[in-house]
């Protein structure tokens, strides 16, 4: 089995694989990359964005909370339907 998973990844760095339109070599100087879960990452670069204009005065108070609560919502229903792809797999 460990013999089958390094050629794999032999094949993979030799050919020059991508995921995610990353090189093989950026996801050596940056190994956690290859867990990141792109909507996730989204989510949270979206939330920070929302904090930021509401500290800086950009947006009400109420119209941060709304826009956090539609911003959850639509993470959570994104996670339900690929929570669903996955089970039916």
């Amino acid at each position: 089995m460990a013999k089958i998973l390094a050629f794999f990844l032999v094949c993979c760095i030799s050919i020059g694989c991508s995921y995610e339109g990353k090189s093989i070599q950026s996801y050596l100087k940056d190994p956690r990359s290859i867990i990141q879960d792109p909507h996730f990452t989204s989510y949270q670069e979206k939330r920070g964005d929302l904090e930021s204009q509401y500290l800086k005065k950009e947006i009400a108070y109420v119209d941060y909370v709304e826009q956090m609560d539609q911003l959850d919502q639509k993470y959570s229903q994104e996670v339900q339907e690929r929570s669903s792809i996955i089970n039916t797999q």
